[in-house]
């Protein structure tokens, strides 16, 4: 069954992806912090060609690594329980056969099709996701996998993340070095199925606490731009910024209300540049303002045809907040996300694709083979015919460009790309006829790759 470009889903489509960027609410307690374990003689000394969180296909690859298929996720948090957001997860392991990326790996059988490092940069929750191999022994060590966390200005932490069972745990010097009762047990971490998987997917869940207090507000009263990614594509949370696209800024006394724009605030098909007297200017052009909050705001981009380095400017009624420099690109693309790194999708009838139970409250249910559902995004360039930036949208428009949308190793046929609201695109995919199971969604446009690998659940 396709799906139509009613007016109820241009309506949809405007008023969809916005709902879930609000910042989600402090954890108020004491936890364990993470410990900080070696480096390891193996971080790549000659880094892969895709940089990805997907590290069973590199680049455009068809042959999937070789592997028993391990998710691996959780949260970066403060020493407090606060999600720690812009901090960049790196991780890196050995393949199936035990062997390393890096050159002097002790083992040199390589499994080509194994990208062995990724990085993932947290959003507002501290959620990050890898999809992997369960890492091959090598000689001397347990299996393990190697994680470094770098935030902007709360220093980095190395670490590693160990798995319950392995009969190597008892005598392997790294793991039995930290003498700490309770930060061991938190370095080690059961590997469960993932539910009604035809492939046999794995899933272990390593939260990271830094052991560092949540980002201090700086003195004054004038509002001032995060320097942990204050301005990102507002679906990926790749740094950066795109003409006509949904951007979230991240910072302090940016306003003194909280609430998005309404109909009053929509004059003449035109969107509001101000709410409350919060406004942003990108490049010196005004953004259009959905969204404010003292620590967070959503704005479409102006329409810009510069590409390169410009400066991004909050203004209230307390004052001007320092430019931020942010690079501003042609496209930058990224969909939206659910929970647990699940990709916005709805189906025919408007329901959303996911897990069941996956947000409470919210009824969603696995895509089907076959099946066509909407996936939502932002920053996927322009169209044709164009949408001007700031107006209402009242018809679809196709994608200037063409967009190659992947699930699994398996390329989708997209019946429909192109924006639908305001900032907001809409692609009609039919799902790949896949087994059940969790697989990353990917797209490429314009010669650009998502960078962050959202993943969908497909069963039959």
């Amino acid at each position: 069954m396709s799906i139509q470009h009613s007016r109820r889903s241009l309506l949809r489509g405007a008023a969809l992806a916005p709902a879930l960027w609000h910042t989600k609410g402090a954890f108020a307690q004491q936890l364990v912090s993470t410990p900080a374990l070696t480096i390891g003689p193996y971080y790549p000394n000659q880094m892969p060609l895709d940089l990805d969180n997907d590290l069973l296909l590199i680049n455009d690859a068809i042959t999937p690594s070789v592997g028993e298929i391990l998710w691996v996720q959780g949260r970066v948090l403060d020493s407090s329980g606060s999600p720690v957001r812009g901090a960049v997860v790196e991780i890196w392991q050995a393949d199936n056969n035990g062997a390393y990326i890096h050159t002097g790996s002790p083992l040199t059988n390589r499994e080509p099709n194994f990208q062995g490092y990724g990085k993932f940069e947290t959003a507002s929750d501290g959620r990050y996701m890898f999809r992997t191999v369960k890492p091959g022994i090598y000689p001397g060590r347990t299996r393990h996998i190697h994680y470094q966390i770098k935030t902007a200005n709360r220093g980095n932490l190395i670490t590693q993340c160990h798995f319950e069972g392995e009969a190597l745990n008892a005598n392997d010097s790294v793991l039995n070095g930290v003498r700490d009762t309770a930060q061991k047990a938190s370095i080690i971490r059961p590997i469960e199925a993932v539910s009604g998987s035809a492939i046999g997917e794995k899933r272990v869940t390593f939260d990271i606490v830094m052991g560092f207090t949540p980002e201090d507000a700086p003195a004054g009263t004038a509002p001032v731009i995060s320097t942990r990614s204050g301005v990102v594509n507002a679906a990926s949370s790749d740094v950066g910024a795109t003409p006509g696209a949904w951007i979230t800024i991240h910072g302090f006394r940016l306003s003194s209300t909280t609430r998005t724009w309404n109909a009053g605030d929509i004059a003449n098909g035109q969107l509001p540049t101000e709410l409350d007297g919060v406004s942003v200017t990108i490049n010196g052009k005004k953004a259009y303002v959905y969204y404010i909050s003292p620590k967070q705001i959503n704005v479409q981009a102006p329409a810009d045809t510069l590409s390169g380095t410009v400066q991004v400017v909050v203004t209230n009624a307390n004052g001007t907040s320092a430019a931020t420099p942010v690079e501003l690109q042609s496209v930058l693309p990224g969909f939206f996300r659910l929970s647990e790194d699940y990709v916005t999708a709805t189906d025919a009838l408007g329901g959303y694709v996911g897990p069941e139970n996956l947000v409470s409250g919210l009824l969603t249910m696995p895509a089907r083979p076959g099946d066509t559902i909407v996936l939502w995004g932002t920053g996927f360039g322009p169209t044709n015919p164009a949408i001007a930036a700031g107006a209402v949208v009242t018809n679809a428009s196709p994608l200037l460009n063409p967009v190659k949308i992947r699930i699994g190793q398996a390329t989708a046929q997209v019946n429909y790309a192109g924006v639908t609201g305001v900032g907001v695109y809409q692609f009609n995919v039919v799902v790949p006829d896949l087994p059940n199971g969790d697989y990353p969604v990917r797209a490429e446009i314009a010669g650009v790759r998502t960078s962050s690998v959202p993943r969908l659940r497909i069963s039959r």
